[in-house]
This record gives structure tokens, sequence and C-alpha cells, in this order.
């Protein structure tokens, strides 16, 4: 049986001339109803998950809430919790719906890999309880609308659709940069075409990355809705299955949001943990010093101060400025540097900067990348290991980045993945809280 004559054979269940439920759920979980809602009205029913049926939690609803008011959403979430399951519930029920009274459009894109687009069209299917498919695994037609998924890689013929309803793109935090910016640019482009929804789906990737900037300010339009895994204790996840997740060192990514992966090798996490505490971020007397990673359009200007409390290096700040304004930029560092001896280090690849800094009075001392990278990451990578360094855990931002950084082929930080901006300025400070013998203001 096709999924036409299946959809046509449903639609008459229990009455004459009935037709698709126009309410989504009705918040009854053990109703026996097929007219009460579309989501009893499924041949499969409610969500089942490891053997177990599901409601359709409250926070599920915020969702589908939240995309009929704003149209174009971010959502951020923790793996598990039902994001995708819901939205192929949704998909479904406007395609047999509002969306079924003239031929429209649904775009799915996914990311490099064909499976998960031809993953997500199966799960349409099995909402129907049909396998049969008389088009190609990654397209699907539910009444009047058709639904196709895009791996990130071949999605230009998704710019000449009509009537597209929907952009759907799912893990688009693990699109890679270039296709990233395209995928954007088509959900945008119909959006100004139709008023259609746009919704970018995701558990967090790396640090610096499309949700990471987004979360930053990028493309203001979208409305953000975050979901870690405490939004879901007690309904779509136990506290046992929590407890056990809580082991693996991509936890805090894949279920608490956090951009800190744990899969990085120059600072590995379990080291990296150790060092990990609260303590008193006023600058006090002890042997301390700026350092400043710049940078005004590609990335972000990192500022971070460190302070030698006898034999332990504390991290006091640690700052990232996005689209930062060089004369900002230079007001800011000499306020700051008032705490730091007067003294602050740059990279040497912005002279510009360090002769502005050395106008204003300042102490500004060039660090060459080339020269010392080598033992500046030997250094920081030793200084973690050993545990005389102490990061705050407030300053999310460096310890995400110093968390995921890996070696590249020449030993160094691979900068390809991810932005390091705060991770260069920490290891140009442990390098210069090891090697500089600074004067000491008393205060």
């Amino acid at each position: 049986m096709s999924l036409e004559d299946r959809v046509n054979e449903l639609e008459k269940i229990n009455t004459e001339g009935f037709k698709v439920p126009k309410r989504f759920y009705c918040r009854k979980k053990d109703s026996k109803s097929k007219t009460c809602c579309f989501n009893h009205w499924l041949p499969v029913g409610l969500p089942v998950k490891n053997g177990i049926k599901h409601e359709i939690y409250d926070y599920e609803l915020d969702i589908i809430e939240m995309l009929e008011k704003h149209r174009q959403i971010l959502l951020k979430k923790c793996t598990g919790i039902g994001a995708t399951e819901i939205m192929m519930r949704w998909i479904a029920f406007k395609a047999l719906t509002e969306w079924n009274k003239s031929f429209s459009n649904v775009i799915i894109i996914t990311g490099p890999r064909i499976e998960l687009s031809i993953t997500l069209i199966e799960r349409l299917k099995k909402l129907f309880d049909s396998t049969d498919f008389e088009t190609k695994n990654t397209r699907i037609e539910i009444g009047r609308c058709r639904v196709e998924a895009y791996p990130s890689y071949h999605f230009a013929s998704a710019r000449g659709l009509t009537d597209v309803k929907l952009v759907y793109i799912d893990e688009a935090d693990f699109i890679i940069e270039s296709q990233r910016n395209e995928a954007i640019a088509i959900a945008d482009r119909y959006l100004a075409k139709s008023n259609n929804y746009s919704i970018l789906v995701s558990t967090p990737n790396l640090p610096g990355g499309l949700f990471d900037r987004m979360e930053h300010g990028e493309n203001p339009h979208y409305f953000k809705i975050f979901l870690p895994y405490t939004v879901g204790l007690g309904k779509i996840f136990t506290k046992e299955e929590i407890e056990l997740a809580k082991k693996s060192p991509s936890f805090e990514r894949e279920y608490n949001l956090s951009y800190i992966s744990g899969e990085g090798n120059i600072f590995p996490y379990d080291l990296l943990h150790e060092v990990i505490e609260a303590y008193d971020l006023k600058v006090g007397n002890g042997q301390r010093l700026l350092c400043c990673d710049p940078a005004y359009s590609s990335s972000m200007f990192a500022i971070l101060g460190i302070e030698k409390i006898q034999d332990i290096a504390y991290i006091k700040e640690a700052i990232q400025i996005e689209r930062a304004s060089p004369s900002a930029m230079t007001d800011l560092l000499v306020i700051k540097a008032k705490d730091y001896s007067n003294t602050v280090y740059c990279d040497s690849a912005h002279p510009g900067l360090i002769r502005d800094l050395v106008e204003r009075g300042i102490n500004a001392q060039p660090i060459n990348f080339r020269e010392s990278l080598s033992e500046m990451t030997i250094q920081s990578a030793q200084a973690v290991k050993e545990k005389t360094v102490r990061i705050h855990p407030a300053f999310k931002a460096l310890i995400a980045q110093l968390s995921s950084i890996t070696y590249n082929d020449k030993g160094y930080p691979d900068k390809k993945r991810m932005n390091f901006d705060l991770g260069d300025a920490f290891m140009m400070s442990i390098h210069k809280i090891k090697t500089s013998r600074l004067f000491i203001i008393k205060v």
C-alpha cells in the first residue's frame, strides 16, 4: 500500500468522512480516541523510547509554540531529548492540514552524511506505518507536500523550489563552515519570499562555531531555545540514565549544552578538570601580567589576565570580544593594564596595536608565535598536567577552547577546526609567567 493510500485509509478511521485532526496534541497520554488529536490519530501513536511510551512533553510543545510565534528558531538541545521526533511529527501534521491546500515543499538539510538524510525521511515514513517509497529514499510526499532531505554538500538544488513552507537544518552546528553559510542563506531566502518557517537544531559542537556565534549576536533574528538534560529529567530521561551518561567525558557537551567537548588532546579534560576551581578573582599583589590575542573581524579579540601567587598561576580574567573596534580595544587594554603592572603582551603580528599602546604609556611587549609556539604549547600543557595553574569555572569559553583543541600534524594547536583566541592568550600568559621576571608592585 502506498503512503498516499495509507493516509486516505487513516482518514476514514472511526467516523464517516473523518479527516486528519486539526489539533496537534490533546495533552492526554492515555487517550483511546483516534479523533482527539493528530498524535493519537497516527498509527504509531505516541512516541516510544526504549520500549516505553512517552507523552508529548511540555518542553516539546513549547518548541512548536515558539516556532509558530517566531518562525525562525535556533534550538540547542541535548542528545536524546526528543527534539527531532517532535519536529518530524509537526512536519507531518502541517503537511496534512495547513500545507495540504496546495502543492508545497519542505527542505531538510543535514550534515555531510547522506545516511542522516535517509534516516529522517524514514522516521517520517514510519509515523504512518508505511514502508512504501515511490520516490527516492531522501524524499517523501505527504498529501500535497513534498519533503526532501539534502546532505550539506548537495543542497544547491534546494534554491529553486517554490512555496517552501519550512527549512529544517539538523545537526546544524556540525555542518562545515563553508556549507553553514549557504544553508542559512537558503533558509533566509525563503523567509523573504514566502514567510516560511526555519529552524536550526543541534547539539553543540566546538567553541567559536555557528551556534556559539549565534548565541553571541550573529543572526539575531533567530529566536533561541535551549534544552539541557535537566528539562527532560524525570520525563524522557531517568535519573539512572543521566548518572551513567555523566561518566562520559563528552557529557557536558552532549547533555549540558556546553561547548566543552572533552575530546581535545593538548589539555585532556580529565587533567583540565583538576585545575578548575573557584577562587577570588580580584587582582592582588602577586606576579601578574595581561595578554591579548587581537582580532577585529574574522575571529574574537581575546584578553586574559593572570596572577602568580606562590607557585600557582591564577587566571583572573578571560574575555573575548566579537567584531572589536581597534580604538575601543586600545582604550580597554589601557584601563585593564593598570591592574597588571602596566604591561601588556601581544601577538607580534599586530604591530599597530603595540605601537598605539606604547604611545599611551603602556609597556607593550610583542610575542612572536612563529618562534615561541612550540615552547608555549609545551609549557601550557605541562602547567595543566602539573596543576600549577588554576582556572575559574566562570571562564567557560576558555575552558571550552582548551578542552576541545587538538594537535595538528606539526604538534601545534589545530586552529583550522575552531577558534582558539582565548587559548592563545592562555598559552602566552603561561609562557611569560614562566620566563619573565616581572617587577612586582606592592599595593
